[in-house]
């Protein structure tokens, strides 16, 4: 048998409809209780909702002020980057560094050895040349001021200069450098003296952390040794503003950093070649030997000049004389220290005053 469906629920039994006034009444002032309750939700919602709308209109008044003052301080902001764009641009200059003691930066023959008419030579040489560095870089680049500090011991140069019969004296030095002064009002020489090594490789790192913080550097040479321009010193600088100038090969330390590197071929003298070792003839051409040896007379002192021979040499030598000469076969140049000079064959010496 098919299961019969259940029985509907009886629907809720109606409230009695009042019949007396009284239970009409009793029933009016229910709905009048309830009435007042909505009423008084309602204003408390309404009193919430106000005080949430006050709060609200203080911080947007409070926002607005916040806003108005960035705004202001924004403003305020980019008048100052403008006026500090244009005070850079009123002078942006470029800066050299030179450390003329260093080696490989020592100037041509051509400028030093003509006194101050190669002094303006060389400053005008200079400023040639850097602007034709600068052009590729810079737009503006003639326009730009270059400020050129050479730092050196006038009279250590001066003494190698005559060493090297470049120069009589410190004067001709002196007079070169101030015609380079003289040539280009910011063109400076300056003589650091005699004093501790490194004096001038010094005064140039000191000035590069220097003028590398000024805001109206627009960029830097520098030429000075890699030794007073370790790696570590120059990470910390803006190397896009930064340019080492190349005399002797750099270490790879530095190379490896994102530096720009040029040479100035036409103003420093060019390195000295590696030296080669001597070479030697067929027969072994000796080399002189320096060595010293007593005198038998007085017990001196002597200073003997010794060439040396090679194997063949030897053996012919001692082919011809016997092996009894072999230890005298060489040929000695003496000088005693009342300077006589006496020369030795081995089988007879001859002394000269």
């Amino acid at each position: 048998m098919a299961d019969t469906p259940a029985p509907a629920p009886a629907p809720p039994a109606l409230p009695p409809v009042p019949t007396t006034y009284r239970e009409r009444l009793a029933q009016f002032k229910i709905l009048e209780e309830k009435r007042l309750e909505l009423i008084e939700e309602l204003l408390e919602s309404l009193e919430k909702t106000e005080a949430k709308l006050a709060q609200t209109e203080l911080d947007l008044k409070s926002e607005q002020n916040v806003r108005r003052t960035l705004q202001t301080e924004v403003v305020e902001a980019k008048d100052r980057e403008g006026s500090l764009i244009q005070k850079q641009a009123r002078r942006p200059f470029v800066l050299v560094l030179v450390d003329a003691d260093a080696d490989g930066f020592l100037f041509q023959d051509k400028y030093i050895t003509r006194r101050a008419a190669g002094g303006e030579s060389l400053a005008d040489e200079l400023l040639i040349r850097i602007r034709e560095y600068l052009r590729p870089l810079y737009e503006d680049a003639d326009a730009l001021d270059i400020i050129v500090r050479i730092y050196a011991n006038l009279e250590g140069m001066a003494n190698l200069l005559v060493r090297e019969g470049k120069l009589r004296n410190l004067g001709q030095l002196r007079a070169f450098s101030t015609g380079f002064c003289g040539r280009i009002s910011s063109f400076d020489w300056v003589d650091v003296g005699v004093g501790k090594e490194g004096s001038a490789g010094r005064k140039v790192r000191e000035s590069l952390t220097f003028y590398t913080t000024n805001t109206h550097l627009r960029h830097l040479l520098l030429a000075c040794s890699p030794a007073d321009i370790p790696p570590a010193l120059l990470s910390t600088l803006p190397l896009d503003k930064i340019t080492v100038i190349e005399s002797l090969p750099l270490p790879a330390a530095l190379t490896a950093l994102p530096v720009k590197i040029t040479k100035f071929l036409t103003l420093f003298t060019a390195p000295p070649p590696p030296k080669s070792p001597r070479p030697r003839g067929r027969n072994g051409g000796g080399q002189l030997q320096l060595m010293q040896q007593e005198d038998p007379d007085g017990g001196a002192t002597w200073l003997v000049i010794q060439p040396e021979r090679s194997k063949s040499q030897g053996a012919g030598l001692r082919r011809t004389r016997g092996a009894s000469e072999d230890g005298d076969s060489s040929l000695s140049i003496s000088i005693g220290p009342d300077n006589t000079v006496s020369v030795d064959s081995g089988r007879r010496r001859r002394i000269m005053n």
